[in-house]
């Protein structure tokens, strides 16, 4: 079995998913993000950037390393993003299909919790 670089050692920031493949030296770091919709791109360009030394690091290392930074709106828009990850991990069809309906939906959710829970204290640091 192959070893995982240890990029948290000399490195502070760290992926939300990281996917390895000691066989092939291949990461997957992927970062997510869940903006308003109308900042989308601006957060997808903040991540990639955040990753590049990263990156470069990985890759001086005999690593193929790409981040992939994914959008999912607060609002339940699902950027295309996520669609070119899926894609990436072979996955298609239905199976895709549902997935990307599914992180709407669980998006759409999360924020309508979020927000009917606003006034609680525990929500917000003294």
């Amino acid at each position: 079995m192959g070893q995982s670089p240890q990029y948290n050692q000399r490195n502070k920031i760290k992926p939300d998913i990281v996917i390895h493949s000691a066989s092939t030296q291949q990461l997957i770091m992927v970062e997510l993000t869940v903006p308003y919709e109308n900042r989308k791109e601006e957060a997808h360009i903040y991540k990639r950037e955040k990753y590049m030394n990263l990156t470069k690091e990985l890759e001086n290392a005999g690593y193929k390393a790409v981040v992939m930074p994914v959008e999912v709106g607060a609002r339940g828009f699902v950027g295309s993003s996520v669609y070119d990850l899926l894609t990436k991990l072979s996955i298609c069809g239905n199976k895709r299909t549902k997935a990307l309906k599914l992180l709407a939906e669980i998006a759409k959710n999360s924020s309508r919790w979020i927000w009917s829970r606003r006034n609680e204290r525990f929500l917000h640091k003294d």
